[in-house]
């Protein structure tokens, strides 16, 4: 066990949940939610950007803090709308048709661009990670 899931673990503990009721309020299997608290990278790939939100709500920190660790204040909080006109931008600015970016990324972009709510629900934090990083700018700074 590494940093982060020992991190989510102990978070847990003091609120005297169960691994069975975090489970129950993220709406994911027993299992799923016992491998965030045992395998450092599954925080980061397995629950959408809306369960490590209400993971991080749930567990009194920010979900930049249960992510990273830090408690340093992010400093310019990325919003949806601003992360896809930065996308389209690039994309525009670099000549890059939507097919090219997705595979440059490596994902696929139709919930990101649909709304806030479907790029919450159908993305993991790696997704955040490898788009900012094409971006130029902080992935933590775009986190919920």
């Amino acid at each position: 066990m590494n940093d982060a899931a020992k991190r989510v673990r102990e978070l847990r503990e003091r609120t005297g949940k169960s691994v069975e009721e975090m489970a129950s309020l993220l709406d994911m299997s027993r299992m799923s939610y016992f491998d965030i608290e045992f395998h450092d990278d599954e925080l980061e790939s397995v629950p959408s950007l809306k369960q490590v939100r209400q993971l991080a709500q749930y567990l009194g920190v920010s979900a930049a803090e249960l992510v990273t660790g830090s408690t340093r204040d992010v400093n310019e909080r990325i919003r949806w709308h601003d992360l896809v006109a930065r996308t389209l931008d690039y994309r525009r600015t670099n000549g890059i048709t939507e097919d090219a970016f997705e595979d440059l990324v490596g994902w696929k972009l139709d919930d990101f661009f649909a709304s806030e709510d479907a790029m919450l629900e159908n993305y993991p934090v790696d997704f955040l990670q490898v788009l900012c990083k094409e971006l130029q700018i902080p992935w933590v700074d775009a986190l919920p």
